[in-house]
């Protein structure tokens, strides 16, 4: 019986930092509905002359790390100096990165149902957002 679903990781790229709290608060909700697990969070920050900065959750001041309280301190650091300097590398000057490695804990039971039935997963692919409401929209215009 598996434990865990499935990990995606999201690289949140802005190259003029402004991260006002409308993602965490999505975040948090899907957290919140069991939909998701945040495993870890990598936030990375390039400056205009090109300084690399890590900024560390068990850094930030109490309130903005209260504020990452859906991270499981146990799952914390699955990201490692290797995964920032992968990032790092494709990072402007003046720009922010946040890292997020996500479960899907709505699959845990389908994949356990999946695995009892005999079945096994033979083709997993993910189609970005943008290109399914591309595709929508062409149905609908279509129609």
């Amino acid at each position: 019986m598996l434990k865990h679903g499935p990990v995606d990781v999201l690289v949140l790229a802005s190259g003029e930092p402004k991260f006002d709290g409308s993602i965490l608060k999505e975040i948090e909700k899907q957290v919140s509905n069991k939909v998701i697990r945040v495993l870890d969070a990598l936030i990375l920050v390039k400056n205009e002359t090109g300084v690399r900065m890590s900024i560390d959750i068990e850094d930030l001041p109490a309130k903005d790390k209260a504020s990452l309280g859906f991270i499981d301190t146990a799952t914390r650091g699955l990201f490692d100096s290797t995964d920032a300097d992968t990032i790092w590398e494709g990072m402007v000057p003046g720009s922010a990165v946040v890292a997020l490695a996500i479960e899907h804990a709505w699959a845990v039971d389908l994949a356990n149902a999946i695995l009892a039935s005999g079945a096994e997963v033979a083709l997993n692919f993910r189609v970005p957002a943008l290109v399914i409401d591309e595709a929508y929209a062409s149905l609908q215009a279509g129609a």
